[in-house]
């Protein structure tokens, strides 16, 4: 996959949906202008028609009133389906940037915590989307709008235009800035104490068992309340700053009304504006500040939107640990592995120094050593889910580098030390390996991996489904899954990380001997954080401390 540029992605969507959100805005624009001008052309007939006119110089003023309130409930309707279509469309394109950017750098690993990428990619896109519609868009719609209506009240009454543009100013920009910056430490803090209860929340619900079987279940429920009443209180924090900041704007409001109707008071004694005008500028504020406190009242979580934002862009930002060349080498039909002095940084640091090592056709490779050492860099290197910093890497002859990452997985197969279950049958968890194997094929695979008593015990046998997060499998049997569809994928490589994990030495016997079998035509590599004998590995690497030694024995 060729690199795409890395600019924010939200950034990005709005250019490319830049028309949509012309379209939307607009109608906003159009809804808040009718608002604000249906309340002025409504106090102006009010006022008329206490004044007892004739009827028929009441007729257009009356049809004016009823074609913009017939216009604001149809503008409204397409208002919020313009709006809705143009946020749509651009969380769209953001979801799609962001699994395109998020794609090269799955396999060799984001970092932090599951649950984190989970609230970074989900719900930190939704707190983006709601920037967008909850904010963005009413804010400066109704900003235009009362823009439009302090022209009005200056042509009306100018002596209430800077009272009217001051109550606009305090309420629509002053009150919302000094919400957001003073809301700026307690919104942290909530969302501190939401990742802490998240985490908790986490470790409860995958690890429980283990917490009551060691006697800490007590310890577990007082970090939960803990956490809990840490969000609790952040919370409260957060729901009194809006309740100040929601009262200074009543006040602000309330004020502003007051000195416009006094303004207008002294216009009429002074006969610079009409009677018939008397309600107008009033009315017309209170419509105005109605909608701009409402609008702005979101600003409140501006902080929380952009700070996910920024996550979010951080995240896809992040180099890519690989990079596919824009025209690919041919590849060749042989799969024999080279490593010629090869070496493996990451944040600027060496994980693995002057790896040399032949992978051909028969091998069984057994690499060893203690956990963090290395032993799954030089696997992910294998896969092309990461790059050599210098050396070479070769499959059948040719470069890894000049090679996409597709290429090279149509040779090489990966299985990692907790193969993820799908929340699908257990024949659609294996056609995943190989989309039009047969019944017979599959069933074969899980076999070959010892699934055999598993499968004499599910009621629907490959239909029976199988759970996403409770899958209903032990650890070991996750294992076998993930080996049976790396058998049913018959790769001409074929990579095991930790594959006889939490099996006696006679089944994981059992197990290499089917593996070693069905590749028998391939190459296995089998990452182990020790030797074993049932490898009967013919090349045998240790890595420790980026250091690789090697010993070979055929």
């Amino acid at each position: 996959m060729s690199e795409v540029r890395q600019r924010s992605v939200f950034r990005e969507s709005l250019v490319l949906e830049r028309q949509s959100v012309v379209v939307a805005l607009a109608a906003s624009v159009s809804v808040s202008i009718a608002t604000v001008a249906l309340s002025g052309s409504a106090a102006w007939l009010i006022v008329r028609s206490a004044q007892r006119p004739a009827l028929l110089s009441l007729t257009m003023l009356m049809g004016v009133v009823q074609l913009l309130a017939l216009g604001k409930a149809a503008g409204r309707y397409g208002e919020r389906v313009s709006t809705h279509q143009a946020a749509l469309r651009i969380m769209a394109r953001v979801r799609a940037m962001t699994a395109l950017r998020l794609e090269p750098l799955v396999p060799a690993g984001l970092g932090p915590r599951s649950a984190d990428v989970v609230e970074t990619i989900i719900g930190d896109v939704d707190k983006v989307q709601d920037l967008l519609v909850s904010i963005a868009s009413p804010v400066s719609a109704n900003l235009i709008a009362a823009l439009c209506a302090v022209a009005v009240g200056e042509f009306i009454a100018p002596s209430t235009a800077l009272v009217f543009a001051v109550g606009i100013v305090l309420v629509g920009v002053v009150l919302p800035l000094g919400a957001a910056r003073a809301g700026t430490r307690p919104q942290i803090e909530l969302d501190a104490s939401r990742a802490h209860l998240r985490h908790a929340l986490d470790d409860a619900a995958r690890s429980g068992d283990e917490y009551v079987a060691l006697g800490a279940g007590g310890a577990l429920y007082r970090r939960l309340g803990g956490a809990e009443n840490a969000y609790d209180r952040a919370m409260g924090r957060v729901a009194r700053r809006a309740g100040f900041f929601s009262g200074a704007n009543v006040l602000v409001v309330g004020l502003t009304i007051v000195f416009i109707v006094a303004s207008t008071q002294g216009a009429l004694v002074h006969h610079s504006i009409a009677v018939s005008l008397l309600a107008v500028p009033a009315l017309l504020a209170l419509s105005v500040l109605e909608l701009v406190g409402a609008s702005s009242g979101s600003l409140l979580g501006i902080q929380s939107g952009r700070a996910a934002l920024q996550r979010l862009d951080a995240l896809v930002a992040r180099p890519w640990p690989v990079r596919d060349p824009t025209e690919p080498s041919s590849l060749e039909p042989g799969s024999d592995v080279v490593l010629r002095n090869v070496s493996i940084w990451r944040d600027n640091r060496a994980v693995l120094e002057r790896v040399d090592s032949t992978w051909g056709k028969g091998d069984v490779v057994a690499i060893s050593g203690p956990s963090g050492s290395g032993k799954t860099t030089l696997a992910l290197l294998v896969a092309r889910f990461i790059e050599a910093r210098g050396g070479s890497a070769t499959l059948g002859g040719v470069d890894l580098q000049c090679l996409t990452g597709t290429q090279v997985r149509t040779r090489v197969g990966y299985v990692d030390d907790a193969p993820h279950v799908f929340a699908t049958t257990l024949g659609a968890n294996m056609r995943l390996a190989r989309p039009t194997a047969s019944d017979q094929e599959i069933l074969g695979s899980l076999h070959a991996a010892g699934l055999g008593p598993l499968l004499a015990t599910l009621p629907y046998g490959l239909d029976t489904p199988l759970g996403g997060g409770v899958t209903g499998l032990s650890g070991g049997e996750r294992r076998r899954l993930g080996v049976a569809r790396a058998l049913l994928a018959n790769r001409a490589v074929v990579v095991l990380d930790e594959p006889t994990e939490g099996l006696d030495e006679s089944d994981a016997r059992l197990l290499m001997r089917e593996v070693r079998h069905r590749t028998s035509g391939g190459t296995v590599v089998v990452i182990s954080h020790q030797t074993h004998d049932h490898l009967d590995a013919t090349i045998n690497l240790e890595v420790n401390g980026g250091v690789v030694r090697a010993a070979t024995s055929k």
